[in-house]
């Protein structure tokens, strides 16, 4: 009995269906795997921003942070440690050493009055990093508000 053309078309077919299916879901650029957005324990670092009025605590979904896609909960707080509600942060993960930063650009959010996450935070490779960042606002302020600051993390 000798196999059909359609049968032995089906079998040459399936290995090269099978490794294109791979290769389409193998790429992590469409949608980078963050670590699961949970932050818990004291903050790994707080920092003051330039001008002095801003304190940012800064907690990770992985502690410590590791190779890899990661996220950072950003609090901001006044000279007062009142929470710094309704601002804007722009983000960039920074590598000083290199200088270089990381080819995919967090989003930041404000989850709870004066607490901001930043994912998915690059960290694709070991060494120190540096979190530029930016704050303004808030949009219903009388005067403008710009500060910066610059958290930092060691990837092992």
């Amino acid at each position: 009995m000798h196999p059909s053309a359609s049968s032995r078309r089906a079998v040459v077919a399936a290995p090269l269906i099978g490794a294109l299916l791979l290769i389409g879901c193998g790429g992590s650029e469409a949608s980078p795997q963050i670590a699961p957005l949970t932050f818990s324990g004291p903050a790994s670092e707080t920092v003051t921003a330039a001008d002095g009025a801003v304190t940012i605590a800064v907690r990770w979904s992985w502690s410590p942070p590791v190779v890899g896609y990661d996220a950072g909960e950003l609090t901001l707080t006044d000279a007062n440690g009142a929470p710094m509600s309704g601002y804007t942060l722009s983000v960039v993960p920074w590598m000083p050493a290199h200088g270089h930063g990381a080819s995919v650009a967090p989003t930041v959010n404000e989850t709870s009055p004066g607490v901001y996450v930043a994912a998915p935070l690059d960290f694709y490779m070991s060494g120190n990093w540096q979190l530029l960042t930016t704050i303004t606002g808030p949009a219903d302020a009388a005067a403008a508000f710009h500060d910066s600051a610059q958290p930092s993390v060691d990837i092992p």
